[in-house]
């Protein structure tokens, strides 16, 4: 279906004829309705929510970073904390790269390929927050004094899970 094909082939306010091309009303002058595709409306909002992922993302983990930099005496965290942070952020483009492949393609109105740009806007959501919580336990573990890595390795190891998980998906 066309653009053209789409527009309503009768004025909707006072039900004169209109012509296709046509783009205002001959008899009334009210401008002639059309509907909009679904690409037109709905791929921008997924550039726009992707950009801002990107960026929100970029601010976390450079943040992360910096944090990080700080434990740089405590050598074995510090080389976890970093481990961890660049593996998320090899994902996390990856999957970022992957969406935006995503929108770019002709939709035509396949829900399947928008129910599954949704999965990977989940799917990069997860990383941000998994990065929210990492900057939360450098900053308590900085502000601490704690031998008690628990909380750090339970950490990590929701991370891998989230790694390993998104790998296999």
């Amino acid at each position: 279906m066309t653009f053209e094909d789409n527009c309503n082939h009768f004025c909707i306010y006072c039900g004169a004829k209109i012509d296709s091309g046509q783009n205002f009303c001959i008899k009334c002058g009210k401008p002639v309705f059309r509907e909009k595709k679904l690409n037109e409306v709905v791929k921008p909002r997924y550039v726009k929510i992707i950009d801002d992922l990107d960026s929100e993302y970029n601010k976390k983990q450079n943040k992360a970073k910096e944090l990080a930099e700080k434990l740089s005496s405590s050598g074995h965290i510090y080389d976890r904390f970093t481990s961890s942070i660049t593996k998320s952020n090899q994902l996390f483009y990856n999957q970022l790269q992957i969406t935006r492949k995503m929108v770019e393609l002709d939709w035509d109105n396949n829900e399947l390929l928008q129910r599954e740009t949704d999965n990977k806007i989940k799917t990069l959501r997860a990383f941000i927050d998994k990065m929210e919580n990492l900057m939360d336990e450098l900053v308590i573990h900085l502000s601490s004094n704690k031998k008690d890595n628990d909380d750090i390795n339970n950490l990590f190891k929701d991370m891998d899970d989230l790694i390993r998980s998104v790998k296999d998906y």
